[in-house]
């Protein structure tokens, strides 16, 4: 753990002073670890990129030889699990399978804003497990190269209304697989 802390911390000390994305991870003199850094998030910032899509932004630092994932998990409020599926098979979607017929929640999940919105601005970087500067390095240099020449790309970007995210479960459609 200690070898990934030192190189995922170098990584996001080599993107420091690049607009556009925010590195997500304990504040630097603290001697607090990101754990096993299993997913690094970090926060994209459109408005500092002239409103780049996500998507496009990726497509980008792929092109460039790093690895970048978008996104984050779907709300999980939406998920087919509680929305639909009907888990205690009693005629009702899970979320709902308790509550009393008055109950109405739908009100509430309309003001979810962050949760609907995140999988714009989170993408997951490269999860280095061993420190080693010149490949840390490497994959800096392409996002760097991407976010200096962000403008050239917003031509084609296409891909303002992309959906991004999923969910990482094994629950693929609405049936219940009883």
């Amino acid at each position: 753990m200690v070898e990934i802390d030192k190189a995922m911390n170098y990584f996001c000390d080599l993107l420091d002073d690049t607009g556009g994305i925010r590195r997500i991870r304990p504040p630097k003199g603290t001697n607090t670890t990101k754990g096993g850094w299993y997913y690094p998030p970090f926060k994209y910032v459109t408005q500092e990129l002239g409103g780049l899509s996500l998507s496009r932004f990726c497509e980008a630092v792929r092109a460039e030889g790093s690895i970048f994932n978008p996104g984050c998990n779907k709300p999980l409020h939406l998920h087919l699990l509680f929305t639909t599926m009907d888990v205690y098979g009693d005629g009702r979607p899970t979320r709902i399978a308790h509550l009393g017929e008055s109950v109405k929640i739908e009100q509430y999940l309309e003001k979810l804003p962050v949760a609907k919105s995140i999988n714009r601005c989170v993408f997951e970087v490269p999860w280095f497990k061993h420190y080693h500067p010149e490949a840390i390095e490497e994959h800096a240099k392409a996002y760097k190269k991407v976010i200096k020449n962000y403008a050239a790309l917003l031509a084609d970007d296409s891909d303002k209304g992309a959906d991004i995210g999923g969910y990482g479960s094994f629950f693929s459609s609405h049936k219940n697989p009883r």
